[in-house]
Order: C-alpha cells, then structure tokens, then sequence
C-alpha cells in the first residue's frame, strides 16, 4: 500500500517538472522571436503619406499690379427721340434691328393745323414784303423832291421812318414763318444719326404727347465700356492705362485703355466714372452686357506665385503648410496680390525648393516626417 502511495507522488513531481520545463522552452521561444522583429523607428512610425498631386511647387514671377472694376458696355453715340408735339402718327417707317441713316425719315405725324399756320405766316410775309417795296419807293420819289426843292426836309424823313417801320415788319413776319416752318417740321420725324433701332414705342394711328419717347437708336460701330472706382482708389485712374477686361458670356481676355474721366466723384455714392475704348471690336450684341476687368498698374510686382486655395487664414496672418526637406513646415507670408478670377495669389516667404500641401495639418504634425508617393 505504501509502495503504491510512494509510486504516485513521484509521477506528480515528473508532471510538475516537465510542465516548468515546457513554459521555460515556450518564453525562450517568444523572445526569440520578438528579437527577430527589428524594432521601427519612432519617426518612421509617425510618417505622413502625401501623393504628388498634393504638392504645388513654388513659382517665381513678376505681376503687374492690377485694380479691379465692374461696368458695361454701351455704344458711344446714341439717340432717344422723342415727339415735339402732340398729334397723331400717320405712318411709321421704321423697325427694331433696323438700321437707319441719318436724316431718314421715321415718323409722320398728323400736323394740319400747324401747316396751315406755315401758309399763313408765308402770306403774311410776303405781304410785310410788298408793302416795304412799296415804302422804299416812296421814300426814294420824296427824296428826289426834297432835292429839287419841292418839299420839305421833314416830309422826306418821315418817308425814312416809314420805311424803316416796314422793313422791322418783314423781320417779324419771317421770324413767325421760321416759327411755324419748325412746327411743321416736328411733324415729320427723322433720325439724328445712322444707327440701329433697338426701341419703338409708336405704331400708326397712335395719338403722341408732346415729350413722348418713339424711337431709340444706337451707333453698334463704336462701343466703350461705362464703369466705376471708388474715390480712394483715384489713384489708378489714368488716361491711356491699359485695361484686361471680359465680357458676359464671352470667355475671351480682352484689352482697352481708359479714353475718358469724370472730373468729379458722385455726391452720393463717391465714385469715380470713367470710360475705356476697346482695343478690337466687339459684337454689337453686347451692348448692355455686364464687363468685369482690371485697370494695369505701371508699377510690377516680384514675388511666389501658388494657388490662392493654399491659403490658410487669408484675412489674419496668412499661412501655407509647407513640405521642407521632407517635414511638415508652418510658413507665415506676405500676400503682394491676388486675383479669385485664376486662382493666384502673388506672396513673399517662401523658399525655391518649397512644395506647398494642399492637404491641412494641425500644430502637432509640425516636423513629422513626410512620405510623398508618385500615385
């Protein structure tokens, strides 16, 4: 029985040695293992993946100082007619896209009464006429007398006045002919200039008032550009400076030169007019169209060029993330210009070798190292 006892407490120590001897040999094997494995680098583990396409490289380049503006395009010589009295429109002549010639007749109105008062005048006139003749022949005849002797010096002078008397009659008689000439005349309507109607407002059998509007008319082979600049910024305002400016619905860069200049600010909204004649010319469709531009400065401007999105905190001390010799790099700038139309900014600040992030970082990522992949 003891043998028995004696038999079985020696195999629970053989287990129990085998067991310690088994978790020894598994420990020596995972550390032999975790020993294998190199250990990583802290900066390596912390590495920031970029890809080409977030990186912009730094440009170099000189920019003209620009200032912008908003106007319109109109045509230089342009016309509203109007009706000079109240009558009716006989005949209209004229069509909207029609051109017309200077002198062209437009409109015909209903002006009998004021004919009537030219045929008038006329008779009149000619009378006043007949009976100066007839004044200066008698003042001639009494003139022939008085130096024959025949009468009195005094008579021959009234002869004089009475002469004198008619002739001022003829002058008002032709002053009332050109009077009622012109009203006649106010009934037939012509164009003051060679155009094309872009506005009818009569039809025939329509009763005019005096002041009316019936026609407008532009001249669409020469346009300027009609714009504004705040009074502060006068100072760009040149005759001759070059102007890049765009249409509305025309994609096209186009280019003019400031041709006129208000002498004074508007009261109320204290800006500056001024007008710039295009260098080419443009389609008379766009007359009326909304012109965006910007008046070139003398003065250029040496600085980096990047896009204007890389920007970060534009209003209050702007910054770039930058990649530099493969970190993350904070760079505070200077902005010399830029132009939301491109997308540009002109800055100071930077270095040639820089790549600017289009991706943002936080201060933390500061000096991290940087990987940069070609896809």
């Amino acid at each position: 029985m003891q043998s028995a006892q004696h038999a079985k407490y020696m195999n629970q120590i053989l287990m129990t040695r085998a067991l310690k001897i088994s978790l020894i040999s598994v420990s020596i094997a995972l550390a032999a293992c975790q020993k294998s494995e190199p250990e990583k680098p802290k900066d390596e583990a912390a590495k920031v993946e970029l890809i080409q396409q977030d990186l912009v490289a730094v440009k170099q380049g000189a920019s003209v100082a620009k200032t912008n503006f908003t106007g319109t395009m109109r045509a230089v010589n342009q016309s509203s007619i109007q009706a000079q009295v109240t009558a009716t429109a006989v005949s209209v002549s004229a069509q909207i896209g029609q051109h017309v010639n200077q002198g062209q007749v437009l409109v015909r109105l209903n002006n009998q009464d004021n004919a009537a008062r030219l045929a008038q005048s006329q008779a009149n006139l000619a009378s006043a006429k007949t009976q100066a003749n007839q004044a200066q022949l008698m003042m001639q005849r009494k003139q022939r007398l008085l130096n024959q002797g025949f009468i009195s010096k005094v008579e021959y002078e009234q002869s004089k006045v009475d002469y004198q008397a008619q002739l001022e009659n003829v002058n008002a008689q032709q002053a009332n002919v050109d009077i009622a000439r012109k009203a006649d005349q106010d009934g037939i309507i012509t164009s003051p200039i060679s155009g094309v109607i872009t506005k009818r407002q009569v039809e025939p059998g329509q009763t005019v008032a005096a002041g009316t509007t019936l026609f407008e008319i532009v001249d669409p082979n020469k346009l300027e550009i009609q714009a504004q600049l705040p009074s502060e910024m006068q100072s760009a305002l040149r005759l001759g400076q070059k102007i890049e400016y765009s249409i509305q619905g025309n994609p096209n860069k186009l280019n003019a030169a400031i041709s006129r200049i208000s002498p004074i600010a508007d009261q109320s909204s204290r800006q500056i007019e001024f007008f710039a004649q295009p260098a080419s010319a443009i389609n008379s469709l766009s007359i009326g169209a909304f012109v965006e531009g910007s008046i070139l400065g003398s003065d250029s401007i040496t600085g980096q060029q990047i896009p204007l999105d890389t920007i970060q905190n534009l209003e209050d001390k702007p910054f770039v993330w930058v990649i530099r010799q493969n970190k993350i790099i904070k760079v505070p700038l200077t902005i010399l210009e830029q132009r939301y139309s491109t997308n540009t900014v002109m800055v100071q600040g930077l270095q040639n070798s820089d790549k600017v992030s289009r991706v943002k970082f936080t201060d933390e990522q500061i000096q991290q190292t940087v990987s940069i992949s070609n896809n």
